[in-house]
């Protein structure tokens, strides 16, 4: 195996262990946020919530731009 398919199998790995979890209306208040012009999605890596911020991405509707909202919440 060289360092591409390795590369590559880490991808893999890290891709099957991303929770995405799509939200309506934003759970908290996000500052420069508009539902009616964005999606909204908060993402976890390896299990369930943990207590605290969430990580939050936005996407565009008209144009499919995604923007890092950040950890957001207590």
């Amino acid at each position: 195996m060289n360092k591409k398919e390795a590369e590559d199998l880490v991808r893999k790995h890290l891709s099957d262990q991303i929770r995405i979890d799509f939200y309506p209306k934003p759970p908290v208040v996000i500052y420069g946020f508009d539902p009616e012009e964005n999606l909204l999605f908060s993402f976890g890596l390896f299990g369930p919530n943990m207590v605290g911020g969430s990580n939050y991405i936005a996407i565009s509707k008209t144009t499919g731009e995604v923007r890092t909202l950040g950890t957001i919440g207590e």
